[in-house]
């Protein structure tokens, strides 16, 4: 008779073996026991380990049990580069760990309410006046995950703190936004392209 064992992404395997190394040695050793219902005995830590990778049926329900600490999952995602509020319930960092493995991204979740993802892609231009006035402009596509809903041009008035050698202070912002249907609704747009130009620029720093 062969049983087909589920097989575990090599993200997921990765994942949950440095998960477990941040548990103890008996809560790792009576995950073990529950995973494989005591039916393999193990020696030491790394058997132990290999035996809850190769009898957990799925991460989910791997990352529920109650030998799998909410902190332990907590301080695992800290060190992978995700971020999340420390006062987060065990079922928020189980789904957040769940979509880390799935998607690979290291997304802040400070602000848990938000649900989608979006990403700028700039191009951009810098001017200074004499007045210590510095602009920055940049223009770029709006994207949420692998969608474009359209393009941005934004132009920073930057004036440096007199107080902060490397601290700069917004005196203004001006923000321009075309939305996909503004641009014909084209698939796939052109990179963008700043439309303001220099002497544009420079009558902003008067």
């Amino acid at each position: 008779i062969v049983l087909n064992m589920p097989v575990l992404s090599d993200t997921e395997r990765k994942g949950c073996k440095n998960m477990l190394g941040i548990m103890s040695r008996g809560d790792i050793l009576s995950l073990s026991d529950t995973v494989t219902n005591k039916m393999i005995a193990v020696e030491n830590i790394t058997e132990a380990v290999e035996a809850i990778l190769s009898y957990t049926k799925d991460t989910e329900e791997l990352l529920k049990r109650k030998k799998v600490h909410r902190d332990v999952i907590f301080k695992y995602l800290a060190k992978e580069g995700v971020v999340m509020p420390p006062n987060s319930e065990k079922h928020q960092l189980v789904k957040r760990t769940l979509e880390f493995w799935s998607t690979g991204k290291a997304l802040d979740y400070q602000t848990p309410a938000v649900e989608t993802s979006l990403s700028l892609r700039p191009a951009e231009s810098v001017l200074s006046s004499p007045h210590g006035l510095v602009l920055v402009a940049v223009a770029g596509t709006i994207h949420r995950d692998d969608v474009c809903l359209g393009v941005y041009e934004q132009v920073f008035g930057l004036i440096r703190s007199p107080l902060e050698q490397n601290s700069w202070k917004i005196k203004f912002v001006n923000l321009k936004i075309k939305g996909q249907d503004a641009l014909g609704g084209a698939e796939e747009l052109a990179s963008p392209a700043l439309t303001c130009s220099s002497s544009e620029l420079q009558l902003l720093c008067r």
